[in-house]
């Protein structure tokens, strides 16, 4: 679920690089909400890392109201 990594996300130091294809795959759904802003490798290219720039601040709020839902 593209939520639980914009969690681990915010648990480091960004920029954060990412190359697990699936997760990458995460960060464009994160990046379509207006979640974060990451660098992304072209959809038919031979680069498959992302790099995760900053989580914005409707991220920040997504994480508060999962958190406390969560709760």
């Amino acid at each position: 679920m593209p939520l639980e990594l914009l969690k681990t996300i915010a648990d480091k130091p960004l920029p954060l690089k990412v190359t697990d294809p699936g997760d990458v795959d995460k960060l464009r759904v994160l990046r379509a909400a207006g979640y974060v802003t990451v660098l992304l490798p072209a959809a038919s290219g031979d680069q498959q890392s992302a790099n995760v720039l900053l989580i914005t601040d409707k991220g920040r709020q997504a994480l508060d109201s999962n958190q406390h839902e969560a709760a």
